[in-house]
């Protein structure tokens, strides 16, 4: 069946990709799980499709991208301003944030052995560190985040300031805020 909001999982365009949603476990900054513990990783089609180039890009050089987060549902992004109520971290629900469009990614490169580059800090790290400006980030953060960064630009991608591991899809304008959740969209992606 085709998938009716234009979002694919990720594994089906790329099966390289290492996916880790820390939404779908305790892992992340709520300290719950808010995603279903197996969730797949969407995206608008063609975002995945930009994702998957830099995705070659990467491996050319040794590396791959890991997904944290992709398409969040808009009933998530009301429990994130539950806990967050700072828009340089966490979209206010009611604008909504690119995760809810299907057109962000959270992503880190990991080297041939599954081993996490060097970057600024930890995933959701809700300070002045992890704000690609940071001045105090070693040599090797530096390097590490300004070759992602340049990579996924020439992918199509821009990234925030605040985040370092946060990037949107240039054409996101495009897509509505969704709020469909991740037990609809598994079912609707069968045989994607």
């Amino acid at each position: 069946m085709k998938n009716l909001y234009e979002l694919v999982s990720l594994e089906s365009i790329d099966s390289s990709f290492i996916i880790e949603l820390r939404y779908a476990t305790q892992n992340n900054f709520v300290k719950k799980q808010v995603y279903p513990r197996n969730s797949k990783a969407y995206l608008q089609k063609e975002t995945a499709l930009k994702l998957k180039k830099a995705n070659a890009i990467f491996k050319e050089n040794g590396f791959t991208i890991k997904i944290w987060d992709a398409y969040r549902p808009l009933y998530v992004q009301k429990v994130f301003w539950e806990y967050v109520k700072d828009s340089r971290y966490v979209a206010d629900p009611k604008i909504g944030s690119k995760h809810n469009r299907g057109a962000s990614i959270d992503i880190t490169l990991v080297d041939k052995d599954g081993i996490e580059l060097e970057m600024p800090t930890a995933f959701d790290d809700f300070t002045e560190k992890a704000s690609i400006n940071y001045l105090y980030h070693t040599e090797v953060a530096r390097t590490n985040v300004k070759f992602m960064t340049r990579v996924m630009e020439d992918c199509g991608f821009k990234g925030i300031s605040s985040e370092w591991w946060h990037f949107d899809d240039v054409g996101w304008q495009k897509y509505p805020l969704l709020d469909i959740s991740f037990e609809e969209l598994d079912i609707n992606s069968i045989g994607q």
